[in-house]
């Protein structure tokens, strides 16, 4: 099974309590990044980018393969509010621990006007409004944020 919908390979990985995201070019990336060791605070799943869920295929000793694509409907809605979601819990968090921004050198206000519009009604669109996962990727202050965040209460 294809993982997403024409050439577009991206995957969506959202916590499920939808604190945190990352956005990855395609399963290549992803497997790469979890073969660093990417420390994930808690259970997450897979998106590709017309919302449709992937599911984890894992090794003999719990190692993340591949990805098979699901056979429910594309939820493009519902992929779209938990990214809201997202974005408005790294928002809050970053206004209760401004120090996040501190380290990107920026300001709340610019760090505000920078948030990803997640309106566009084509779901592609709103993840590509999303920061990439990239590996040491120490510039972008909402990739940043997402990991300072992430499953933060």
């Amino acid at each position: 099974m294809t993982l997403s919908a024409g050439d577009d390979r991206r995957i969506l990985l959202i916590a499920t309590n939808d604190t945190f995201c990352h956005v990855y070019q395609d399963l290549t990336d992803l497997l790469a990044t979890a073969d660093h060791g990417e420390k994930l605070a808690g259970a997450v799943e897979f998106f590709d980018v017309t919302g449709r869920r992937l599911h984890p295929v894992f090794s003999a000793d719990w190692r993340l393969e591949m990805l098979e694509a699901g056979t429910a409907p594309a939820e493009p809605e519902v992929v779209r509010q938990r990214l809201s979601t997202v974005v408005a819990h790294v928002t809050q968090y970053v206004h209760d621990h401004p120090d996040v921004l501190t380290r990107s050198r920026i300001s709340w206000e610019r760090a505000l006007s920078e948030l990803p519009r997640l309106d566009d009604p084509d779901l592609s669109e709103v993840i590509g409004a999303l920061p990439e996962h990239l590996e040491h990727d120490t510039g972008n202050w909402l990739h940043n944020a997402m990991h300072a965040a992430g499953w933060a209460d």
